[in-house]
């Protein structure tokens, strides 16, 4: 009798610490509105889609604000308050967290672990185009809509296999403006030139400067070198696709921020 309670204490043992890291695996609320920007009904609506987000891509993406800067700059007290706070999910912390200060009318968005490849350089920059307008306008319930949608496309993006890149998207227009200015031009061009050449009948090519040189009008007494110019072939330096630094818990970060 005593081996079969043993063994099933044991048993639910085991199932509690297999359900524990599934259920604990967010230790934070994906809103923490300090400031107070939204309503219960908005902030409520905000959570659910990160919620959804959370649980699909098994990513951490949440928005914090608060009244007064707790750090020395945007930059640094987000990391902080990402670091020290408890985001991030599973062992590299991966997450994406949207920081707003009231006071300074700062914002810094800050990565962390597969965050730096869902939301490179290209990626942030795109994430901020998209919600600056709505925070300039102190609209606060849109700008965190967007930020939830736009967030959850680019991890679609990244689990595809394609991060967001901004050259990748622009290629299509880039080659339609390209065939409009030189392309047909030079079409138009070459098609006038080859024209007026089919007039030029007069015209009979010679295979030797000299034919073209009048006899006795040419006396060359001195002739030297002459240095005209030189050629110089220059190299881009390559540029990393997400932009990084470390925090004061020595982790690795991207972000990206400003002011509005």
């Amino acid at each position: 009798m005593m081996k079969k309670i043993i063994s099933f204490l044991v048993i639910c043992l085991l199932c509690i610490t297999t359900v524990l890291p599934v259920s604990a695996a967010f230790k934070n609320t994906s809103v923490a509105d300090g400031v107070g920007y939204l309503t219960v009904q908005e902030s409520d609506v905000i959570a659910e889609k990160l919620e959804k987000i959370r649980k699909t891509y098994d990513f951490d993406v949440a928005i914090y604000t608060e009244e007064e800067m707790s750090g020395y700059d945007a930059q640094s007290t987000a990391d902080d308050i990402f670091d020290y706070g408890g985001y991030g999910n599973t062992a590299n912390a991966d997450g994406l967290l949207l920081y707003i200060c009231e006071d300074t009318r700062e914002y810094h968005f800050t990565t962390h672990g597969y965050g730096l490849t869902a939301f490179n350089s290209n990626g942030l920059a795109y994430l901020e185009k998209e919600i600056l307008p709505y925070l300039e306008e102190d609209d606060y319930y849109n700008a965190f809509l967007t930020y939830a949608q736009r967030a959850e496309e680019l991890l679609e993006m990244a689990q595809n296999g394609n991060p967001y890149n901004e050259k990748q998207r622009s290629k299509p227009m880039i080659v339609i403006i390209l065939s409009a200015v030189v392309f047909a031009p030079c079409t138009i061009a070459a098609g006038m030139t080859k024209k007026k050449l089919s007039k030029m009948k007069t015209a009979v090519k010679q295979e030797y400067a000299a034919d073209y040189v009048k006899e006795g009008s040419l006396d060359i007494r001195q002739s030297r070198d002459v240095f005209l110019y030189s050629s110089v072939t220059k190299t881009q330096k390559a540029k990393s696709d997400s932009d990084t630094h470390t925090s004061s818990s020595g982790r690795t970060h991207g972000g990206r921020g400003g002011s509005f």
